[in-house]
């Protein structure tokens, strides 16, 4: 009895809903609605996820199946849809910054930094070749030359960046002493210490291509800053002191050897004008005594009178004795007063 009122029930909601004008859905015509919604979903979706957008300054691989398709650039472009592939972008042409030693806290005009938490603290503190510690501040600009190594081929690029960069720098100032640690000649220390890196990175396969190291400071711990500002005071004094004298030097040097070489050149000038006047008056008086050769009674004649002719013109008076007159006395007063050069005689 209970099963006949169960379908006594049913034939009645069959007949109330004939009678209010429902048609029932035949399983049949109800496929093909579903079957046609299905296909516009999968087209809406496929279409949804068949292209994508690559920004200018990236760069994207895309994953076919889980193996690398291909690489694109930057602008519109289409892939399998339903996840066949995959795509992974990457700023490659964005300069990216690794900070060492410190943290910006705050950047703009007046940029605020950590220097003082434990782990920003270890990061800095290194140990010189003469057993001192420094702190040592210094940051990493980096960007990615190959996406598909920066993606795929390292699982953390970035903290294999930071652990090379580390132990680079730390091996760069353990090489030094302290003196030179504070002192860095910081051009050699940032070439250097990027080449390494660079070359380590390659290695590894990272993708990462050092654009530029800028080393900060080097300043000794806290506990000692004092006394280093002392040396380092005591250094420029020194350093003043050595440039003053140096600079004394080279001005007094260069005199006393242009006075040296004035003095050199005189006397060299003098010797070849000794010499010249020495040669000259040799060839003369060769030529004389040549000439006298010839002739020698009628040149020391003339020789005799020339030399007279010269030498009376400054004798006040003379007087002139014949040897060949013997009747007179010879007397020759030295003691008469010669009358005034244009007095009346």
């Amino acid at each position: 009895m209970g099963d006949l009122e169960w379908l006594r029930g049913a034939d009645d909601n069959r007949n109330q809903q004939q009678g209010d004008g429902e048609i029932p859905l035949d399983p049949e015509q109800a496929f093909p609605i579903l079957w046609g919604m299905f296909v516009l979903l999968m087209v809406v979706w496929g279409g949804a996820t068949a292209y994508f957008t690559v920004e200018a300054n990236e760069e994207a691989v895309i994953l076919r199946l889980g193996e690398v398709h291909k690489i694109v650039g930057p602008g519109f472009h289409a892939k399998a849809p339903f996840g066949i592939d995959r795509v992974f972008k990457g700023a490659v042409k964005t300069v990216h910054q690794a900070e060492f030693g410190y943290r910006t806290v705050n950047a703009g005009v007046k940029s605020q930094f950590n220097t003082t938490s434990p782990d920003v603290v270890a990061e800095a503190t290194m140990l010189t070749g003469d057993l001192n510690l420094v702190l040592v501040n210094w940051e990493i600009r980096y960007k990615i030359k190959a996406l598909k190594d920066y993606l795929f081929e390292v699982r953390d690029p970035v903290g294999t960046l930071r652990a090379i960069s580390e132990a680079v720098m730390r091996t760069e100032i353990g090489d030094r002493s302290v003196d030179e640690a504070l002192t860095l000649d910081r051009t050699v220390v940032e070439n250097t210490v990027a080449k390494k890196m660079q070359a380590r990175l390659d290695h590894f396969k990272c993708g990462i291509q050092i654009v530029k190291v800028n080393l900060k400071k080097s300043d000794p711990p806290d506990a000692v800053r004092d006394a280093f500002n002392g040396v380092n005071r005591a250094i420029q004094i020194r350093d003043r002191i050595v440039n003053d004298a140096e600079g004394e030097r080279n001005k007094k040097i260069p005199a006393a050897r242009g006075a040296k070489d004035r003095a050199v050149k005189e006397a060299e000038g003098y010797k070849i004008g000794r010499l010249n006047r020495a040669k000259g008056d040799t060839l003369a008086f060769l030529s004389v005594l040549e000439e006298y050769r010839k002739a020698e009674d009628v040149t020391r004649r003339r020789l005799y009178l020339e030399a007279m002719e010269a030498a009376l013109p400054k004798v006040g008076e003379l007087t002139l004795v014949d040897s060949s007159d013997n009747g007179i006395l010879k007397l020759l007063d030295l003691n008469r007063k010669l009358p005034k050069k244009g007095a009346a005689k």
